[in-house]
């Protein structure tokens, strides 16, 4: 079970743009490039059974991934995330100065 603080995890949510309790997405991940990202990054299939919490969206998946994994799963799932979300920027802005 990882230690995030409830201030760390409105932070989180906020990065890989969660959109709250209501909406189901991360970032730009599809269910399947989701599901292969984290097998991935930190070798766990993130639709296995004991990630369901409430529904079957990335969001709530990666929230029940958060409350049942270690800090360091978690961890090294979320330094992908961010170098996931770096290149994504990058190329965002790349295109704007392009254009």
């Amino acid at each position: 079970m990882s230690s995030l603080t409830n201030i760390e995890k409105i932070k989180i949510e906020k990065f890989f743009e969660m959109g709250g309790k209501g909406s189901g997405y991360v970032l730009d991940f599809s269910d399947r490039t989701f599901q292969d990202f984290i097998l991935s990054a930190a070798g766990l299939d993130i639709r296995n059974d004991k990630y369901i919490n409430g529904s079957n969206s990335k969001a709530q998946r990666l929230r029940a991934f958060i409350q049942k994994e270690s800090d360091n799963v978690v961890g090294k799932l979320f330094s992908e995330l961010v170098e996931y979300w770096c290149g994504l920027n990058q190329t965002a802005s790349m295109k704007e100065s392009e254009g």
